[in-house]
Parts: structure tokens; C-alpha cells; sequence
């Protein structure tokens, strides 16, 4: 049995966009409005040496309106800047010692947030487990068409949803706090369960149009070796880039 040390470190590389339109405030060639509340009052900076809290009362407008040209947030508690954020919160993953008779597997969370952007994409951009140490070097073979696992064969692949197969693993991208705003999901090719893939550079996770808050991401991991595969210790560095779309 040859064995494989495979330990992958998760690692933010975060792309900021600089849109042409950047603000909540409402123009035209004859007027604009930044942050105006129309209701019955309240207060942006409730603060004492404790706590500090944001108020309105009777906003008489909440919400989201968007056409074919147009898109409005509506509310007193809406901030007049976008933002794109992406956490890692699973420094790493070790997948143990890899072997031919058996899928190694593992899984890592991150999460993106946004808000007024019209979408976002996470990408993948970085190799497969390279060889550390050992006779040589050597890269993993990735995945490169959706598929089960095939234990004997070489590969790595990742999904990033629930699992049932070679073991339960792995979680269905999760909104928070439930479907209403956020919109993140699994890209193509990364969103069927028990079928995995990896090709660098690959858009892993998106947002649809009206994506915006706060989605919960899980990436299920597999490994497996031939018995032409150089023995060693690998590692990777998974590099993650979220792109907004304005």
C-alpha cells in the first residue's frame, strides 16, 4: 500500500471590484436623494457607552423594487455603500493517508456576504495537492469531468453540496438567514450531489441578479491514488476569489 499524506490549507484571496455606480442614493439629470427616510422619524446613531443601535419608525417603504431598468432598496436601515465579503472558516483539511481500495474524503467552510451588487461569483484558482515531500514531484491528476469517485484511479475533485456517497459528507449551500435575500448556490458542475470535478480557475459558487446577504458554503472534498502514483506528502493551498458583478 502506498501511502499519501494529503493536507490542504484553505487560503483568501479576495478581488475587490471598483463599480462605476457605488451608491444607494437616488439621481437624476435633476435631482438626488442620499439616504432620505420618508415615515415618521428615527434615529441612525442610537449609541450609549454599552450598545450601539439604528431606528425608524414607520418607514413607509421596505423592501426591494426592481424592472427591466431600474433597481430600488427601500428602507430607513440601508447603508449607502456596497461591500463584498468572503471568510474562510476551516483553516484545513487533512484528507489522511491516501490509499488504492478507498476514497479519501474531507470538507471546509467559507462564507460570502454582499450587499447592492447585482451577483457574485466565487472562483477556484488554485493546482491540485502537489508532492512536499518525497521521491520527485508530482501534482494530483485533477478531476476534470463530473463524476463518482473511482478508487484506483488518480484524482481530486471537490462539490460543494450534501453528500451520501463514498460517506455522508458536505452541506447544501445555506442562506442566511433563510432564502428571502441571500442567494448563493453551487455553480454548475459543483451543485450535484455524489459527483464531483475540479479544473482551476472554475466558478465554484454564484449569486443569482438579486443575490445580496449573507450564504453559508461547504466544499466536499475527495482524493484518490493509482498504483503509479509517486509516494509522499501533499499539499495544496486552495486560493478563492469572489468577483462582484455592478
Amino acid at each position: 500500500m502506498k501511502s499519501l499524506r494529503l493536507s490542504l490549507v484553505l487560503v483568501i484571496l479576495l478581488v475587490v471590484i471598483t463599480p462605476k455606480i457605488v451608491s444607494a442614493q437616488y439621481s437624476s439629470n435633476n435631482y438626488q436623494t442620499n439616504e432620505y427616510q420618508f415615515g415618521t422619524g428615527g434615529d441612525p446613531q442610537v449609541t450609549s457607552p454599552n450598545y450601539q443601535a439604528q431606528a425608524g419608525i414607520g418607514s413607509l417603504g421596505v423592501g426591494t423594487v426592481s424592472g427591466t431598468a431600474y433597481q430600488s432598496y427601500t428602507g430607513f436601515l440601508t447603508p449607502n455603500e456596497p461591500f463584498l465579503e468572503l471568510g474562510i472558516d476551516t483553516s484545513s483539511v487533512n484528507l489522511g493517508v491516501l490509499d488504492t481500495g478507498s476514497t479519501k474524503t474531507g470538507s471546509a467552510n467559507f462564507h460570502v456576504r454582499s450587499y447592492l451588487d447585482s451577483g457574485y461569483t466565487v472562483l477556484s484558482v488554485s493546482q491540485p495537492p502537489t508532492v512536499t515531500s518525497g521521491a520527485g514531484s508530482h501534482t494530483l491528476a485533477a478531476k476534470a469531468s463530473l463524476g463518482a469517485p473511482a478508487p484506483g484511479t488518480e484524482e481530486f475533485g471537490i462539490n460543494l453540496v450534501a453528500n451520501t456517497s463514498p460517506t455522508t459528507f458536505g452541506n447544501d449551500p445555506s442562506p442566511q438567514p433563510d432564502n428571502t435575500f441571500a442567494t448563493g448556490q453551487a455553480a454548475a458542475g459543483y451543485g450535484t450531489q455524489n459527483q464531483f470535478k475540479y479544473n482551476p480557475g472554475d466558478v465554484i459558487a454564484q449569486s443569482n441578479a438579486n443575490g445580496w446577504g449573507l450564504t453559508n458554503y461547504t466544499i466536499s472534498y475527495i482524493a484518490n491514488i493509482s498504483l503509479l502514483t509517486p509516494a509522499g506528502s501533499y499539499s495544496a493551498e486552495q486560493d478563492l476569489v469572489a468577483v462582484a458583478t455592478f
